[in-house]
């Protein structure tokens, strides 16, 4: 019994110049061996080392079939090269062909013969002839090889077709076909043309076809401030798929890209599904922007009070770290001032005075009982020389409120701060506002 034949492995599952090569020797890509792990290219040069060799003495019957082609009429001269030109061969051809021969034989073949000629082509050799095809015939072949999953090889002519046939075959393409040739793309100018100018109904299409997973996919592959036009479209509702879809594999610095792209809607769906432990790690990477102002003042209370919950006072702290306090002030009210205390112990502990102190520049946002909490761990923690500094840092409108909160101090830290004061251990500021205290 005969062994029974291996599937042919497709080209998109392997490099896409180990394609072009087990094509130019009429191979199957697995049967390609040795060359994982070369660099493209290094196997660009094996390709044309191999074609030289191959074809480098027939270059001059490929000229002449180029130029003979000028003297057969087109309908004759399609016939002809589809019957007896095989593809590789072909593609040679095409490369020296005159574009405007180029573009009358274009329509005179099979869209099958075109795109076996498609994957053998130079997309560096066969720009000056490909930049001159018409739009509608390269739509048809880009429909042929996405049907044949063939993305690897089309994402090497992204650099060598025109704005108007990059755009045929983004109308042609489904959405899992973008989900695949994109992040295989090399950005370059065209594409963002042709990203802005995607009808409503491709873009629609693309938002609304793919899960929240595939869509997360998609988000990772992509350069937000190219992307607008397709982010925008994606339902608030979707986004928190694709945010929890994001958050579960901690995709946290490519969702930080983000931030400056998406609407006010989608954030809050974002920070809906993130846990504590998330924004613990997300949080510190963003740029802020007024979108993020916006939904930290609409953040529910019971969020914020779940994350002071479930973080421990360590995590608060990094957390803290992290953030900008003039922007905090809505998570500030609502932090228990125990939490607070604790927070502030944790900084004390690392010697991140001035890290924790510079929360008061917005202690009009501060309740009462969290100022006390702040001036006491002061107190408490007797680090004279960092408290000095960063106290003497903030604002006076900051100083005059923090010390307005003195005589509610337990009488141990008050006659701590006083001790303190008389040592000479306290700033010119701190020492003015305590000689104004009976």
């Amino acid at each position: 019994m005969s062994p029974t034949p291996k599937a042919p492995v497709p080209s998109h599952a392997v490099s896409p110049q180990i394609g072009r090569i087990a094509r130019l020797l009429h191979l199957d890509p697995s049967e390609v061996t040795g060359l994982d792990g070369v660099p493209d290219a290094d196997l660009r040069t094996l390709h044309d080392q191999i074609s030289k060799r191959l074809f480098g003495d027939a270059q001059r019957q490929f000229a002449r079939v180029a130029a003979l082609s000028k003297t057969i009429p087109g309908p004759l001269a399609g016939v002809l090269a589809e019957k007896f030109l095989p593809p590789v061969m072909a593609a040679r051809v095409s490369e020296m062909l005159d574009p405007a021969k180029a573009r009358d034989l274009i329509g005179r073949v099979s869209v099958t013969y075109l795109a076996e000629i498609a994957l053998a082509l130079d997309p560096v050799r066969s720009k000056p002839v490909v930049q001159k095809l018409p739009p509608e015939p390269i739509g048809k072949v880009a429909k042929e090889l996405f049907g044949r999953q063939e993305y690897a090889a089309m994402a090497e002519f992204v650099g060598t077709v025109t704005t108007d046939a990059l755009m045929a075959a983004f109308e042609v393409a489904t959405p899992h076909d973008l989900l695949a040739v994109v992040p295989l793309l090399e950005w370059n100018d065209n594409l963002d043309v042709v990203v802005a100018d995607l009808p409503h109904h491709k873009v629609t299409q693309i938002a609304t076809s793919l899960t929240p997973v595939e869509l997360a996919d998609l988000a990772m592959a992509l350069d937000p401030s190219r992307m607008g036009p397709i982010v925008a479209a994606v339902p608030a509702e979707v986004v928190a798929g694709i945010a929890k879809a994001l958050f579960e594999r901690g995709e946290y610095a490519g969702m930080a890209r983000f931030v400056g792209v998406v609407t006010p809607e989608m954030l809050h769906a974002a920070f809906e599904v993130a846990t504590p432990h998330d924004l613990l790690a997300v949080v510190p990477l963003l740029e802020w922007n007024d979108n993020l102002d916006h939904v930290i003042e609409e953040l529910p209370e019971g969020q914020v009070e779940a994350i002071a919950a479930e973080l421990d006072p360590g995590e608060m702290a990094d957390l803290a770290v992290g953030l900008d306090p003039s922007r905090m002030g809505p998570i500030l009210r609502v932090v228990p001032p125990a939490t607070v205390a604790e927070v502030a112990r944790v900084l004390f502990a690392r010697k991140q005075v001035a890290e924790m102190v510079k929360f008061v520049d917005v202690i009009d946002d501060i309740p009462d009982e969290v100022v006390d909490a702040l001036l006491g761990e002061i107190a408490e923690g007797e680090d004279w020389d960092s408290a000095q500094q960063a106290f003497e840092e903030v604002g006076p409108e900051a100083q005059a409120r923090l010390f307005s909160r003195f005589d509610g101090l337990a009488p141990a830290h008050q006659a701590r701060i006083r001790a303190a004061a008389d040592a000479g251990e306290l700033g010119p500021a701190a020492t003015a506002l305590l000689t104004g205290k009976p």
